[in-house]
């Protein structure tokens, strides 16, 4: 890395801290919507300028990695002291270790039940959502929940420390993958600086901040071939959030090495583990409210509402049609990921972004918080193109490069919250640049697939 660079991105490092600095000024971001939005944007522009070094990037200094990190852990730590306004999930989860710190189920009683009203403080339980029903969450998150708890009861910024603490970690993991696919440390970047992680894990405290470790380190597993691991880590991930599972398929080995079945007995074992405490109190209703989560609607494609019109046309639209499809969508192609397994543990991580994808382009429920477990992804593959503006690489225009910038757009869905309704031009600010991307690379793929455009054959010909 050249010294200009070098001098670059420290500077968007300092930069990116004074803008977190601000939003810990700002105070409540859901008062101040429109404020947020610009603030998300302007970290957006420098985190992508410091992308676009990064991807010139082959090998470099130790210490500028460990700089990389610093800076992420200060902008982290900042945000940690924000009270987390764009979420209230996090509430949700401290009361969930309240609830299991007095010995009860969470799966057994909502939080406005008579039964939990000595439990009830005036700062915890009034910002909790979905009083009514109860939680969602699976048991390993639970499990979470209840330790944190145990720890330091009822102290948000602890929860948003763990949660940030975690993001951390699953770049630790990532910088050690990244080594064993013979790519650039510096990549991490690409991953720990993305304004995505920063907000919905120091600032707003989701779980998703304690799934990555896993799920990076399921990943790391098996690119080393140790299935396993693999499937344990998997499954750990899936026990604290049920997406991770859907991966299980793309993850696979072929039949004829060695162990190929460690991999699905230690997933099945660990969630089976971490569900069978809670199944013993709670029965059935384990699931919480999961059942019911998938009859919510939040920032809809536009594709999504194109199917939807068709689907109601034909008088066959129901809410939980679309999701049925989604997941058939994704069992065909996990079938065909068993049936053609990937040979090497890099076609294994890339073949894990299309259920991701199949996810996210039909999800009728669509929080920006969904997308953090495709960033890792995204900081591996990323390609840089030939394009360079002084010491900046451009990212070369295909599908990782949409994704990349989805995981920024993503953040206009918070425009929900200046009048508390869609707001149109912003879902179409969201989705329309990466609907055009993917059609681009699928058209170029295509092209190159079928030679399309190559010499006439009578052009051979008369050469002979």
């Amino acid at each position: 890395m050249t010294r200009s660079a070098k001098w670059l991105l420290s500077l968007l490092g300092i930069l990116l801290i004074a803008i977190y600095i601000f939003t810990l000024i700002l105070g409540d971001l859901r008062k101040h919507t429109v404020v947020f939005e610009y603030i998300f944007f302007s970290a957006f522009i420098l985190y992508a300028l410091a992308c676009f070094i990064a991807l010139q990037s082959v090998t470099v200094e130790r210490r500028i990695v460990y700089g990389i990190f610093a800076a992420a852990a200060i902008m982290q730590g900042i945000l940690i002291f924000t009270r987390p306004t764009l979420s209230d999930d996090m509430y949700r989860y401290v009361w969930d270790g309240r609830v299991q710190a007095h010995g009860i189920s969470p799966y057994r009683y909502p939080p406005q039940a008579p039964e939990l009203t000595f439990l009830r403080d005036k700062e915890i339980y009034p910002s909790i959502n979905r009083k009514g029903v109860v939680t969602v969450y699976p048991p390993a998150a639970e499990g979470a929940f209840a330790l944190l708890w145990r720890i330091l009861p009822d102290n948000v910024s602890w929860f948003q420390t763990a949660m940030a603490a975690g993001g951390l970690l699953a770049g630790i993991l990532l910088t050690g993958l990244l080594r064993d696919l013979n790519r650039s440390s510096m990549r991490a970047l690409i991953y720990l600086w993305s304004p995505l992680l920063m907000f919905e894990t120091a600032h707003s405290a989701h779980v998703d901040g304690l799934v990555l470790p896993f799920l990076v380190g399921a990943w790391w597993a098996r690119v080393r071939e140790r299935d396993g691991l693999t499937g344990f880590l998997l499954g750990i991930a899936t026990a604290m959030k049920f997406y991770p599972a859907l991966l299980l398929p793309f993850l696979w080995r072929p039949r004829h090495s060695q162990g190929w079945w460690r991999m699905p007995f230690a997933f099945v074992i660990t969630v089976f583990f971490f569900y069978l405490p809670y199944i013993s109190i709670s029965g059935r209703q384990v699931l919480g409210f999961l059942p019911n989560y998938f009859q919510e609607r939040f920032n809809v494609g536009p594709l999504v509402s194109l199917l939807n019109d068709v689907l109601k046309s034909l008088n066959l639209y129901s809410p939980t049609r679309l999701t049925l499809i989604t997941l058939g969508i994704i069992v065909i192609l996990g079938i065909w990921a068993v049936l053609h397994p990937a040979e090497n543990g890099e076609t294994a991580l890339r073949r894990c972004i299309l259920p991701i994808a199949v996810i996210t382009l039909f999800s009728q429920n669509l929080f920006s918080w969904y997308m953090l477990w495709l960033l890792p992804l995204i900081a591996i593959f990323l390609e840089p193109s030939k394009k360079q503006v002084g010491i900046l690489v451009l990212p070369r225009l295909n599908a990782l490069t949409g994704w990349w910038l989805f995981c920024g757009l993503v953040g206009l869905s918070y425009t929900f919250f200046i009048k508390w309704k869609t707001v149109n031009w912003a879902i179409q600010v969201q989705f329309i640049p990466l609907y055009l991307i993917l059609l681009f690379d699928l058209v170029a793929l295509l092209w190159k697939k079928y030679s399309i455009g190559s010499k006439p054959t009578s052009i051979r010909q008369s050469s002979n």
